[in-house]
């Protein structure tokens, strides 16, 4: 079991708990399957809309995942389908944080040889506490406000409105301290946000405990926990750039003997994955020195030759992995990124929880 402080050094384990190739696995293969659903959701609602919505949206912006927010001139059907590939994804994404987490905390306490099958098997038994929890929070956040909304809309029948409203103002001191309570209860859901997973594979504990400790850890050491997560945040914001870059270096590298030799070739294949992409790829080579080498020019689509003979099959063949790969770096690097919350935020409760308790 390695040495723990229980303090800020702590944190500086995640550097190399978050470089794991278990845990970036867990959450890239989460990423592949939540992007998958999410793509799947959007098409097939274009194509419930019928007419040339299919052809438009890939025109614009194809494989590029598009976020339900924004102006884009989609309509309600598409939206909720969006909105709900959100939600798929962030169930997939806590799913995928538990079992990192699981791995963590067993290497905290010794066990460097837990696998992910094992930390699959712990999902499988307490993933219904994950949502408990987050359920949980949102009903007492939900009960809360039931109370204010009922009195304003009960204010707004015509005969008994505003005898109604002139009684429920004598109690207005509970109604500031219940308001308090709402906006604790606001911030006790944003920490759940980050903890929930850690509290599960720590403890193992039933959705009525994981959101006690929710609470447990804004009221007992709130400082504490702004600071730690300060010093996470600071550790990705240098960490992920750096694995950013050894991704894109890999792929310059691995591409570079095509860009020499086959240059039209070569522009022609990122002309189509930057088709594919929704111009992604023409704003990653806008970023200084990521196309030192000319690997990410591209062809425009009058650029780009009418193919003839086996060059259909050959050009949008090559081009199809090209883009694969493409998405593949993109969600190493986020996945990266993950991992270091996961295996961050199941530290940082650790730290917190001993301060209070012993779990070791």
């Amino acid at each position: 079991m390695e040495k723990r402080y229980f303090d800020f050094r702590d944190i500086f384990q995640v550097i190399r708990y978050g470089f794991s190739g278990r845990k970036i696995a867990v959450h890239f293969i989460g990423l592949v399957l939540a992007y998958l659903i999410y793509e799947t959701l959007v098409y097939l609602s274009l194509v419930s809309v019928g007419g040339t919505a299919v052809q438009d949206f890939w025109n614009t912006y194809a494989l590029l995942p598009l976020p339900p927010f924004g102006d884009a001139g989609l309509t309600q059907t598409t939206e909720i389908a969006m909105c709900v590939g959100i939600i798929s994804f962030a169930c997939i994404f806590f799913l995928a944080s538990t079992v990192a987490s699981k791995i963590t905390i067993e290497q905290l306490r010794g066990d460097t040889f837990f696998s992910v099958g094992d930390a699959l098997g712990f999902l499988k038994g307490h993933w219904k506490s994950v949502f408990g929890a987050f359920i949980g929070l949102l009903l007492i956040q939900i009960f809360l406000a039931i109370i204010p909304l009922s009195i304003a809309g009960i204010a707004k029948l015509p005969a008994v409105g505003k005898p109604f409203l002139m009684l429920t103002s004598l109690f207005m001191p509970i109604g500031f301290f219940l308001g308090l309570l709402m906006v604790f209860m606001a911030v006790v859901f944003s920490v759940s946000l980050l903890f929930v997973p850690a509290v599960a594979a720590t403890t193992g504990a039933d959705a009525f405990e994981i959101i006690y400790q929710q609470f447990a850890i804004v009221w007992n050491k709130p400082w504490l926990l702004v600071c730690y997560e300060v010093m996470l945040l600071l550790i990705k914001l240098i960490f992920v750039p750096i694995w950013a870059f050894f991704c894109l270096a890999g792929f310059s590298i691995m591409t570079l003997p095509t860009r020499l030799f086959h240059t039209e070739m070569m522009q022609q294949f990122m002309g189509y994955a930057n088709l594919w992409l929704g111009g992604a790829v023409e704003r990653i080579a806008t970023l200084p020195y990521v196309n030192s080498l000319g690997v990410f020019n591209t062809a425009t689509s009058d650029q780009i030759p009418t193919l003839t003979g086996i060059a259909t099959i050959t050009t949008p063949v090559t081009a199809i992995f090209l883009t694969i790969t493409l998405l593949m770096s993109a969600g190493l690097i986020i996945a990266y990124l993950f991992s270091i919350a996961s295996a961050g935020n199941t530290v940082i409760y650790t730290v917190l929880r001993n301060r209070t308790y012993a779990i070791f």
